[in-house]
């Protein structure tokens, strides 16, 4: 089966954001994570397209996207609820990687009636804290240090290595990967004022008025603040499954993804989609 991909560029909310399409179905919105772009989801775009209508697209900074404007605020769950205005998307199930799931329920706080259901794959909510959490945002800040020393390739071989994302169990192949999307990612919060506006309150806060399905999915090597949030989520949204994933670490979309792809489909199917 041949899936067929659009490509294409959106203007919206300020900015120009790349986007890609494919399939047909109830739609899934994918949204990576940070030090990369749509193609954390490369393993998953084209198979789940399979059964849905799966949107990825590029977050402002991100990718082929517009960088941001310093005088010009924004918030990435606005940029979302404006691309699914523009392509006429009522409601949909959304999946979010890492920085992309927080992206994902802080869009739910803001915008519940666009959502079907939600996918936290590695995931973090806003408003979470903790030693495991400072110590893997102190080393992605150290990242924006080497790069404004070494450049992108510099700032990426140290991204892969953050301890907390326990580099030694990141499979063959899949850590080059990571290198290369990361190496092409243009790091422009590290050289300039970003005037990215957080949401609030934060997540913490609201979990418990999440009233959506929500599948978390973690990975055995993951990073420790991940499975702190996904047992948090556990803990206070009622709707809520979760699986973790055998022999794999954060970046277990490219390393395990008949595991990954099989739970969301699973998980999306029993909800009739």
């Amino acid at each position: 089966m041949t899936i067929e991909v659009q490509g294409q560029l959106a203007t919206t909310n300020g900015t120009t954001l790349y986007y890609e399409r494919a399939g047909a179905g109830e739609t899934l919105v994918l949204v990576h994570g940070g030090g990369g772009d749509r193609r954390h989801w490369d393993e998953q775009f084209g198979e789940l397209a399979r059964d849905f209508d799966v949107l990825r697209y590029d977050l402002r900074g991100f990718g082929k996207s517009s960088n941001p404007i310093e005088e010009a605020p924004y918030r990435h769950e606005d940029d979302l609820h404006e691309l699914m205005v523009l392509l006429g998307i009522s409601r949909a199930h959304f999946a979010g990687f890492s920085l992309g799931s927080q992206i994902v329920v802080d869009a739910y706080t803001l915008y519940p009636e666009m959502f079907k259901s939600i996918v936290a794959v590695g995931p973090y909510v806003s408003g979470y804290s903790s030693p495991a959490s400072e110590h893997l945002f102190n080393a992605f800040g150290r990242c924006g240090k080497t790069f404004q020393k070494s450049g992108a390739q510099g700032a990426a071989e140290d991204f892969v290595n953050i301890p907390a994302f326990n580099p030694e169990h990141i499979h063959d192949g899949v850590k080059e990967r990571v290198m290369q999307i990361a190496g092409e990612y243009s790091w422009w919060w590290a050289t300039h004022r970003d005037p990215m506006v957080s949401v609030t309150p934060v997540a913490t806060t609201k979990l418990d008025a999440i009233d959506v399905p929500v599948l978390t999915v973690t990975a055995e090597y993951d990073a420790t603040v991940c499975r702190e949030v996904a047992a948090l989520m556990q803990q206070r949204i009622a709707s809520h499954v979760g699986i973790d994933v055998a022999g794999a670490s954060h970046f277990m979309l490219l390393e395990k993804p008949v595991e990954v792809n099989t739970s969301i489909r699973k998980f999306l199917q029993k909800l009739g989609a």
